[in-house]
Formats: C-alpha cells, sequence, structure tokens
C-alpha cells in the first residue's frame, strides 16, 4: 500500500507540474491540431461515411472551445490520479474520503493555475477555464462512483 502511495503521489505531483508547464507557455498552440493526424482524419472520414456520425458530435464541442475542452481532458486525468493518490493514502481521512479530497484538491490547483496564468504574457486567468477544471475533475471521480456501483453490483 505505501508503495503504491508514493507511486502515484509522484505521477500525481510530476502530472501537476507539466499542468504548471502548459501554463507557463505564451502561447500554447491550438489543441485542435492532434486532429489533423492523418489517422484521426481517416477515422473521421470513415465515422462520417457511415452511420456512426453519430459519434463525431463530442468532437463539434471541442472544434467549438478548445481551449476549454483541452482544460477538461487535463484537468480529468489530474482528477484520476489525485483520486487513487488519496485512495492509497497513508491517512485514513484521506483514504476514507479520496473523491472529495480529489475534487477540493483539483478545484484549487486549478485556482492557482488560473492565477499563474494571470502572470504569462499572452494568458489571461478565466473563470470558464477553471469552470472547465472542475468539470474535469467531478468528471473523473463520476467515472471512478461509477465504475465502483457497476462493480459492487456484479
Amino acid at each position: 500500500m505505501k508503495n503504491r502511495y508514493k507511486v502515484f503521489l509522484s505521477l500525481t505531483i510530476l502530472y501537476a507540474l507539466f499542468i504548471f508547464y502548459l501554463s507557463s507557455e505564451s502561447s500554447p498552440g491550438d489543441p485542435r491540431s492532434i486532429l489533423d493526424i492523418e489517422i484521426f482524419r481517416s477515422i473521421r472520414h470513415y465515422m462520417e461515411s457511415s452511420d456512426l456520425n453519430f459519434i463525431l458530435f463530442p468532437l463539434g464541442i471541442f472544434y467549438k472551445y478548445p481551449d476549454k475542452t483541452a482544460h477538461m481532458i487535463l484537468y480529468t486525468v489530474f482528477g484520476f490520479l489525485l483520486y487513487y493518490t488519496f485512495k492509497n493514502s497513508p491517512y485514513p481521512a484521506f483514504r476514507d474520503h479520496p473523491m472529495i479530497f480529489a475534487i477540493i484538491i483539483g478545484i484549487l490547483y486549478g485556482i492557482s493555475d488560473e492565477f499563474h496564468q494571470s502572470f504569462v504574457p499572452g494568458r489571461t486567468e478565466s473563470i470558464w477555464d477553471l469552470t472547465a477544471d472542475g468539470i474535469g475533475v467531478a468528471l473523473a471521480q463520476t467515472v471512478i462512483y461509477i465504475k465502483q456501483k457497476i462493480c459492487i453490483r456484479r
């Protein structure tokens, strides 16, 4: 248990530093550029020409709000890492309530991230970015909760 905690804590800290690094970039680029990779273009073309076109709907949101989607994805991963760090903690309060602590710490980190961005040239703090961060952390906890409920029923 102790080794798992150290691994998850290390991964969570490294990931938080990665988010900090991304926030330090003056012009991080357009996150939509990842979809210009040939394999993604092929998949999109296949789906557009089949009955699976409805699956592309979330990508429309990604195209319309790429920055918010990137925040949400980054903080969803962060939410998973926070949960497993707290779930494996040697401290009973963290172990007993990992979702609550993951949401609190995730949102507090999002606040500090937006504050940090206010000092980066070309970047601004945004309540909408913070909202996307919070949704990402909460989404991770929701997925974990649903997974736990499904596993309990089996």
